[in-house]
Parts: structure tokens; C-alpha cells; sequence
């Protein structure tokens, strides 16, 4: 079991962390929104980053004050909870610019500290505030800044911007884990090192050093904050972090005998977070996949079935993980055919060059990306992406750098999708209920340990497909072409094919010859394939290169490079000889083909309905569609007990403020419906009300006699007891007419509070908008009788 610790960030000051984009014309630097409530967040990279730093100026304390010559032991701790740096000069301690480290290069390690996810708003505050678009907007404010001249300090001609800031005065919160098998000695000093990094952690993101960014970290949790005893006891007496552990070596058990047929799970997989499924870097952006490839799902997989002989399953191709891609349909989604193609000018009109050909006098186009459920009614999906800026600062110049990594950008797979997997294993390998153990919460991908890659996974066991219903015979002349004598494979997966130099080979009569011995090892002996490669206005063969570049967690080692034929492919042959039954079909379907079928290679189907028919003329395209998305919960105002109540205090007091402002601009339109007979007055007299600004908080009596005190040499009481009913009598609510107060209330007392503390800023906003536009009409009327 984990160690769970919570994370509360007080922002003492306004703050920004961008997300690299700008609003053209009004917004020169965004703040970085969420998906879900579209509400600003301390991404858990960040908060790490100014973390570690915190705990390498901890660590570099207490090694000092130990032994200055000794072991680094809370060095030593600092990578082991964050992992190990890039080998960069001047990356470790007191080395300088040319210098090599002392110690031999070491593999990198992942961090031990994980996060569940960004700093986020508090409790039910991030949904209440979603859910009206005024309460968003006075979660941030724009503020001006310029540029000046280093030589004369004036400001810098065409230099002004304007970015966007996060209201300080917030608590966001998120949780963090440790992860267990640490003894009480180990699990105490990971704490007090993590608690006196937290103390040293004073600003986060854009501009803090020049006062944004003000924050405080506060722990909670078991053992946290520690005692000073326990606080003394483990910085007097550190033990080491655990060593890395070796991966061990593979069972070599032997394969249990397994029954006839296969047992199923489905996995269907949420993403919490934003999913990262490396696929190529271009530049500084970091390309993510559109699905969770199977060799990502393995080893989660085996390390929840914990069993031996699933393990020597999944080498001997007895266990399938297949790739988890989008649900379509409620169901898994299966790569586009590549002999799908769509019209260009008629976006929704679709062809199946495999079945139909090309009609006259239309142009159209291969479809490249996408997913169909493999019904009849197909309809092609594409899964949502989201984009995110990071950098790596340097410690000396506190900025992105190019030797660190710079500026980056991570392509992945939008929060809320939802995946679909199928886990597939001989009968009889494992014990009955497998599939209960692989429910839970998962971490995949890149960059897991904080803002990417938290998977909610439910699974459920899955009744056997049906078989093909008719099997494919050359015994007769007389069978139909298109039923009879050929095949049509539909590539579900990438699959790894090797020619006869045992080289990967992306040549169709290899697969050929592949696919014969497949067919051989599940009882069709004699099967000769041909592959058919071209046909008059068809394309019976369409296929794509896969590359695979991969990385082996275990090892701390890239992987091979893997070629193959890519997942959508579609190849036809003609069967020259022999016979195949609709139980070698499914046989061969369900173990797949190839390599690495235990990671998902290889997976293909025949003969699919989507491949024989023709697409119907109109279907329909849906993008960024996420299936099976819970509704949103009822949305109910915070008490004093919530978590999140000071912070809702402070926005629902900024949008009542920014709604005074604009209806007191509103109103200021006919000025002469609020000042009544007061227009009678002169300017200077009117002026002179703006000496009662500061009095209006006082009360009902106080603030007449000090109207009084204003107006006796004036001479006119009708105009005293007009100011008098304006400024003390008169319900100022509505004078103005805000009549929507409870929707932008937060707390269940927000209304009557700020009812009570913005009264006077309303009445001095009022008459502030409507005196200046009875001036300055005034003035207009004396310039058009002149």
C-alpha cells in the first residue's frame, strides 16, 4: 500500500503559469486552464521542479552539517524521490563548466514521488464555478506591463502586454504518493527531507522573483507535519534510500498445460489525467499516440496478475494484450481500413476502394487516422488531443535552456477518454477470476509520475466471439471470386514479419508465407496464399511502414526498433491451395501473427463484414467525442466546514465586483434616472458629493448628518433630502438592478455578506460612472450651443 500525501498550495500573492498561447489583440500571455472546469492549476510538474529545489538546498544543509567529507546520504535521498538528473555540466555538486563527473555514468531512475494528477481547486469549488461563465472569469484578471530601456529607463516603444494572472489568496490542493516496501526509518527520512524542501518552497511559475508567484507548501498526512523529535531523531540518524532493484531474471518454469479455446477480459480505461503514448519527437514537440499500444499494457498486466505463469504465458504467446484504443459505439474501436477513402469535398461520404472502386468524375482521398466500431452503421471517430507546454529551468540562470531540454511540448490524449482493451490467455493458465486483480487506478506512459497517465481501469470477463460462418474452399471451381478463393486481412495491430534472411520485411509475400504457417499451427496443413496486389479501379492491397521506438523501464535501456507492417493495413490473397475452416480463422484471430504477440502485435481479422461491403453513402464523423462521460454532479453552494470556502469568498467577491462595474456603466447611460433632481445642480456642487466617498460605509444617521454638514450653505434642502434618500435611504441593489445575486454566489452566505461589505464600493462605483457621464454630456450640450 502507498503512502498518500496531501498537498496543500497557499498562493500568497497573484500567479501565472502559461500555457504558451496569447488572445490576439487583448492577452499577450494566457494562464493554463484545465479541460474539464476550464480553471487555472499548478501543473504537478511545476510544483515538483520548485520542490526538488527546495530539497537539494535541505539535502546540501544537512549533508554539510553531518560531514562535510562523508556520504551524501540526502543527496542521495533527493534522487530517489525525484529521480536522477540529465548528466549536464555542472550537474552535480561543485562542478563547473568543462568539468566530468567523478563517478561513472549511471542509468537513469524514476522517481519515487508520484502525484495523483495537478493542484487543482479544492473540493466541490472548481465544479461550482464551471458551472457559471461570469464566476470563471473573476477567477483571473489581465494585468499591463511594459518594457523599459536599460539606457534610458523609459519605456520601450511598441513593448506593452498584457497577461493574464491567477487571483492569489487561493489554497489549491493535490495528493502525492510514496510508494511502499519502505521500512520506518526510510519512510522518516523521505518525510522530514520532503518537509523541510516543502518549508523552502516560496514561489511558483511566470515572474517569481518579482513578487508573483508568492506560495507556501504545506504537508499532510501520516507523519506529517513531523514532530520536532521525530524531525531531530531522522535528520541525526539518516539511512540510505533503497537501491535500485535488479529485474529479475525470467521464470523458467514450465509452460502449464492449457485447455481447448481462450478466456477474455475487457479493459475499459478512462483517463484521469492526459495520456502521453510516445510516438516521435519533431523538434521540441514530443508526438503521443492515438492509443495505448499493448507493449504498454504488459507489464501493468503481469505485474497485477503477479503469477508466474502468466509471465511465461505472454512469452510463449498463450497471453494477449491487445492495444487499447478509443471506445466507438461502446465498443473497441479498430483502426481505419486503409482502403477507406473520403470524398473532398463531400466530408462525410466514404468509400471502399477494397469493395467498390472508384466512381467517375469524384476526387478522394485515403483516410490516414481514425476509428470504426466495425458495425454496419460505420462511423469513423478520432479521439480528442491536448497540448502542453513545460521547460526545464537551470539553476544558475533560472531560465529554459537549451542544454536541459529548453522549451517543450506534449502532444497526448485528452482526460476523459475512454479506452478500450481485451486481455486474452489459453484456458487453464490462469486461476479462475484473473481478471478481478487488473481493476484499479494505473499509471502509463511518459511522464506518469505527475501531470500524465492516471488510468481508471475497469475490467470484466467477455464472452467468446462467434466464428466465421463460412470457411474458405478452392476444392470447387465454381466459388464465387470474392467469397470463395481469397482472403482479406484487416491489420488490427502493427505486425512484425521477418523474410527468410530473418530480417523485418514489410513485403506482402512474406506475410504470405507468415500466414500459411499460421494457418498450419492451428490445423489447416497445406494452405498456399498469393498475394493479389493490384486489380482494375480496386485496391486490394493497401498498407503502411510502422516503426516502434521503444523503452525498456526494467532494463534502463532503449529497446530495439521495431518494423513492420502498421496497424490498418489491408492485404488480399488468393488461395491457391488447401482448405481453411472458420475455426482456423478464429483460431489465428485470437492468438494473432508475427512477433511479440504477448505485447500486442500482430493482431488482424478476416474477412470482416467492413472490408466485403460497400460503405454506405453518408456516415457520420464525430471527433473529440468522449463515450460514456459520468453527468455531472449536483452543484450546491460551500459552507464554513467546506474545503475551498475562504478561497469561493474571494471570487465570488471579485464577480459581484466586476457585475457592480458594468451595471454601474450600464445605468450611467441615463444618468438622469439615478442623480433625479440632482442634475439641477452645478458641476461644482455635484463634484463636491465625492467628498461623502469615503463616508458611506458609516451608518444611516452618521452619514445624514454628514450630507447635512455638506449641503447648509447651499441653500437648497430639496437637494439635501434628495442626497440623503440616494446615499442612505435607497437600496442601492436596486438603483442598480443587480437582480442575479445568487448566481454568483459561492457560500451559503455569500448574498447576505456581500450585500452587507460592497454596499459602499456599489454606491461609489454608481455614482462615480453617472456623475462623469452627466459631465461630460453637460460639456457636449455647451460645445453644440457654441
Amino acid at each position: 500500500m502507498s503512502h498518500t500525501i496531501s498537498l496543500g498550495l497557499r498562493m500568497l500573492s497573484d500567479w501565472h503559469i502559461g500555457s504558451g498561447t496569447g488572445q490576439h489583440g487583448r492577452i499577450s500571455r494566457k494562464v493554463l486552464r484545465d479541460e474539464e472546469h476550464q480553471l487555472p492549476f499548478v501543473p504537478a510538474k511545476s510544483l515538483n521542479g520548485v520542490w526538488r529545489d527546495g530539497c537539494e538546498i535541505a539535502a546540501r544543509a544537512l549533508d554539510a552539517d553531518a560531514d562535510p567529507d562523508g556520504p551524501r546520504l540526502w543527496h542521495s535521498w533527493v534522487e530517489y524521490l525525484f529521480g536522477y538528473q540529465p548528466a549536464f555540466p555542472g550537474a552535480f555538486p561543485g562542478a563547473e563548466a568543462g568539468d566530468t563527473p567523478a563517478a561513472p555514468a549511471r542509468h537513469p531512475r524514476p522517481a519515487a514521488l508520484s502525484y495523483l494528477g495537478p493542484i487543482r481547486f479544492p473540493g466541490g469549488l472548481g465544479q461550482a464555478i464551471a458551472e457559471n461563465r461570469r464566476l470563471r472569469d473573476a477567477v483571473t484578471f489581465v494585468k499591463p506591463g511594459v518594457a523599459h530601456d536599460p539606457v534610458t529607463g523609459a519605456a520601450r516603444e511598441d513593448m506593452l502586454r498584457f497577461d493574464e494572472m491567477a487571483r492569489g489568496g487561493m489554497t489549491l490542493e493535490g495528493t502525492a504518493e510514496l510508494p511502499d516496501g519502505l521500512s520506518e526509518e526510510q519512510l522518516g527520512c523521505a518525510r522530514a527531507l520532503l518537509w523541510a524542501g516543502a518549508r523552502l518552497v516560496e514561489g511558483i511559475g511566470a515572474k517569481r522573483r518579482r513578487g508573483s508567484g508568492r506560495c507556501r507548501l504545506d504537508l499532510g498526512g501520516a507523519g506529517l507535519p513531523p514532530s520536532t523529535d521525530d524531525l531531530a531523531r531522522w535528520t541525526a540518524n539518516p539511512v540510505s534510500p533503497p537501491v535500485p532493484e535488479r529485474p529479475p531474471a525470467p521464470d523458467s518454469a514450465e509452460r502449464r498445460a492449457v485447455d481447448d479455446g481462450w478466456e477474455s477480459a475487457v479493459l475499459r480505461m478512462t483517463l484521469e489525467t492526459p495520456l502521453l503514448a510516445y510516438d516521435r519527437t519533431v523538434g521540441n514537440l514530443v508526438q503521443g499516440r492515438d492509443h495505448a499500444p499493448g507493449w504498454m499494457l504488459l507489464g501493468p498486466v503481469l505485474r497485477r496478475l503477479d503469477s508466474s505463469a502468466a509471465a511465461a504465458a505472454a512469452r510463449c504467446g498463450d497471453l494477449v494484450v491487445t492495444p487499447a484504443t478509443p471506445q466507438v459505439d461502446g465498443v473497441q474501436g479498430r483502426p481505419v481500413p486503409r482502403v477507406f477513402e473520403r470524398d473532398k469535398d463531400e466530408r462525410n461520404v466514404y468509400l471502399n476502394r477494397m469493395a467498390e472502386g472508384t466512381p467517375n468524375g469524384k476526387a478522394f482521398k485515403r483516410v490516414r487516422k481514425g476509428y470504426v466500431s466495425g458495425s454496419a452503421q460505420v462511423a469513423v471517430e478520432t479521439p480528442g488531443f491536448v497540448l502542453r507546454m513545460h521547460n526545464t529551468i537551470e539553476d544558475e540562470s533560472q531560465r529554459p535552456t537549451e542544454a536541459l531540454g529548453g522549451v517543450y511540448v506534449y502532444q497526448a490524449l485528452a482526460p476523459g477518454t475512454v479506452l478500450v482493451a481485451e486481455v486474452r490467455v489459453r484456458r487453464g493458465v490462469l486461476d479462475t477470476g484473473w481478471w478481478k486483480s487488473l481493476n484499479g487506478r494505473w499509471r502509463l506512459g511518459r511522464s506518469r509520475k505527475d501531470d500524465y497517465g492516471l488510468v481508471s481501469v475497469a475490467a470484466k470477463p467477455m464472452a467468446p466471439e462467434s466464428t466465421h460462418p463460412e470457411p474458405i474452399d478452392t476444392a470447387s471451381e465454381s466459388a464465387p471470386i470474392m467469397s470463395g478463393d481469397r482472403i482479406r486481412v484487416w491489420l488490427l495491430s502493427d505486425v512484425l514479419v521477418r523474410d527468410d534472411r530473418l530480417a523485418p520485411s514489410d513485403d506482402p509475400a512474406d506475410f504470405a508465407r507468415l500466414l500459411q504457417r499460421e494457418f498450419a499451427t492451428a490445423g489447416a496443413d497445406g494452405v498456399e496464399l498469393g498475394p493479389i496486389l493490384q486489380e482494375r479501379d480496386r485496391r486490394p492491397t493497401s498498407y503502411e511502414t510502422a516503426r516502434t521506438d521503444s523503452w525498456h523501464r526494467g532494463w534502463r535501456l532503449p529497446r530495439p526498433v521495431l518494423l513492420g507492417f502498421a496497424a490498418g493495413g489491408c492485404l488480399t490473397f488468393k488461395v491457391k491451395a488447401g482448405q481453411i475452416s472458420a475455426e482456423v480463422l478464429a483460431e489465428v484471430e485470437r492468438s494473432g501473427i508475427g512477433e511479440r504477440r504477448g505485447e500486442g502485435f500482430g493482431q488482424i481479422r478476416i474477412n470482416d463484414p467492413v472490408l466485403m461491403n460497400k460503405v454506405p453513402r453518408d456516415i457520420s464523423e464525430r471527433e473529440n467525442e468522449q463515450m460514456g462521460t459520468p453527468p455531472r454532479p449536483i452543484v450546491r453552494r460551500l459552507s464554513t466546514v467546506d474545503p475551498g470556502h475562504a478561497g469561493a469568498r474571494l471570487i465570488e467577491a471579485a464577480a459581484w465586483r466586476a457585475e457592480i462595474w458594468r451595471l454601474a456603466e450600464e445605468r450611467a447611460a441615463q444618468p438622469d434616472e439615478v442623480l433625479g433632481s440632482l442634475i439641477e445642480l452645478s458641476a461644482t456642487r455635484l463634484n463636491a458629493l465625492r467628498r461623502l466617498f469615503v463616508h458611506l460605509d458609516e451608518e444611516g444617521e452618521q452619514l445624514k448628518a454628514r450630507i447635512t454638514g455638506l449641503t447648509k450653505r447651499w441653500k437648497a434642502p430639496k437637494a439635501t433630502a434628495a442626497i440623503c434618500a440616494l446615499l442612505a435611504d435607497d437600496d442601492v441593489w436596486e438603483t442598480l438592478k443587480f437582480n442575479d445575486q445568487d448566481r454568483l454566489c459561492l457560500t451559503d452566505a455569500g448574498r447576505d455578506v456581500l450585500r452587507r461589505e460592497l454596499r459602499a464600493e456599489a454606491l461609489r462605483s454608481l455614482l462615480t460612472a453617472c456623475l462623469a457621464a452627466h459631465t461630460r454630456r453637460e460639456a457636449h450640450s455647451e460645445e453644440t450651443r457654441a
